[in-house]
């Protein structure tokens, strides 16, 4: 909308976000590493916090899912009783899509090398792991933008682009989020402050993965 001063007020409120979310967690990594306050009981705090995150994830994402497979499985007369709709056209499932369903789970096996390089210690071989974590996970984000690009339809066609655009789209995103989350546990693992009796935030990132892993394995 034409609103004067629109652009610098969203621009300082991203920006005043941005940096209270920088604040709040350099100091939560201050605490848990440097000053020690982080014990078994508060850490249970963090872990249970996220496992509600990701509960709370998973029921929206079932939202999309149900939306298209009801769309699907019973396609009103509106969109001609048949799906896809008739004249939309769709990707072919053998390509690029069956690619990034194997590229998730490659993935999920590389940072659950990562966990276990931990509680064994070996902090390079962690580092190493996340590496090849994060490396898949770019290659997944590329081969979606390709999807995307090559994609027949768009999200203003009929039912179908709105689920498969949405529902895939906000996967991409979830897979951008715990690529960002992995770089950083990457760093952190190189810098000594994740080790075999503390490291919450590692785990945090690794259930959130394999949160990430399980949706794409659902059509």
């Amino acid at each position: 909308h034409p609103f004067q001063g629109g652009a610098t007020l969203l621009s300082l409120g991203l920006i005043f976000i941005l940096y209270t979310m920088f604040v709040w967690w350099r100091d939560v990594l201050r605490e848990s590493t440097l000053e020690g306050h982080h014990t078994k009981v508060v850490q249970l705090g963090p872990r249970y916090g996220f496992i509600l995150f990701i509960v709370s994830e998973v029921m929206f994402l079932f939202a999309l899912f149900r939306a298209s497979s009801h769309s699907s499985l019973a396609p009103t007369v509106e969109i001609g009783g048949i799906w896809p709709p008739k004249g939309i056209g769709v990707l072919d499932p053998r390509e690029i899509p069956f690619l990034n369903t194997l590229i998730p789970p490659s993935s999920g096996a590389a940072v659950t090398w990562a966990h276990h390089a931990i509680l064994a210690g070996k902090e390079k071989r962690a580092v190493y792991a996340l590496v090849a974590t994060v490396s898949l996970a770019l290659v997944f984000t590329g081969f979606q933008g390709m999807e995307y690009y090559q994609a027949p339809s768009t999200i203003s066609d009929s039912i179908y682009g709105s689920t498969f655009f949405l529902a895939t789209g906000f996967h991409g995103f979830h897979v951008i989020i715990g690529t960002l989350f992995s770089i950083i546990c990457g760093i952190r693992q190189y810098l000594g402050h994740l080790t075999k009796e503390h490291h919450v935030g590692f785990e945090a990132a690794a259930w959130y993965w394999h949160f990430v892993d399980v949706v794409r394995l659902f059509p």
